[in-house]
């Protein structure tokens, strides 16, 4: 198994999807094909209520995955499940799954966001996960840093190629770097 993955991890609140949604542009901007799925939050007097699923690549498509205490909207009720506070939709993370397992499959990196408990579990975005671990694409997971050791565990990784620690002097540019060469050093033929 491949396992080359690197790590974007902060506290609740530390706009993680907003700092992968910009390293897929810079990596991009770097020439590399990026792909994956960033969760949006919609936020009602500080709580979060709602999560969607947005792909990453072409082409973009945006869908409800998960809404605080009833099913999202579209969502059948035979694929819905609770977690936590919220209710999940089955469909919705295969489709999102799809779109990781073919981004591995020909991008040059993946970004994963947000790798949590539900996965921990083997539920949400799991399978697509060790799936996208499997193959050459250089893996970016987003972990809310209090879920780390249980998602490194059970996604059993070593070493990451590059991390990024969100907080006020975290470097989005240079970590960028780090992991646009690691991805171009695998792509290299030997």
């Amino acid at each position: 198994m491949n396992r080359r993955w690197a790590l974007i991890s902060g506290a609740k609140g530390t706009r993680k999807s907003e700092t992968a949604t910009r390293l897929a542009e810079l990596l991009g901007a770097r020439g590399l094909t990026v792909g994956g799925v960033i969760q949006q939050s919609t936020h009602e007097s500080d709580d979060r209520v709602l999560y969607r699923a947005r792909r990453l690549g072409e082409p973009p498509l945006v869908i409800p995955l998960a809404r605080r205490g009833s099913p999202p909207e579209g969502a059948r009720p035979e694929a819905a499940c609770t977690f936590c506070s919220f209710v999940f939709d089955r469909d919705a993370f295969t489709e999102a799954g799809g779109w990781i397992r073919e981004a591995a499959a020909h991008a040059d990196v993946v970004v994963i966001d947000e790798v949590s408990k539900l996965e921990v579990s083997r539920g949400g975005h799991h399978d697509a996960i060790a799936a996208a671990l499997g193959e050459r694409a250089l893996v970016v997971l987003v972990v809310r840093a209090d879920q780390l050791f249980a998602v490194v565990e059970r996604f059993e990784l070593e070493d990451a190629v590059a991390t990024l620690e969100l907080g006020d002097d975290a470097d989005v540019e240079g970590f960028a770097d780090v992991v646009a060469a690691a991805a171009r050093d695998e792509a290299r033929p030997s």
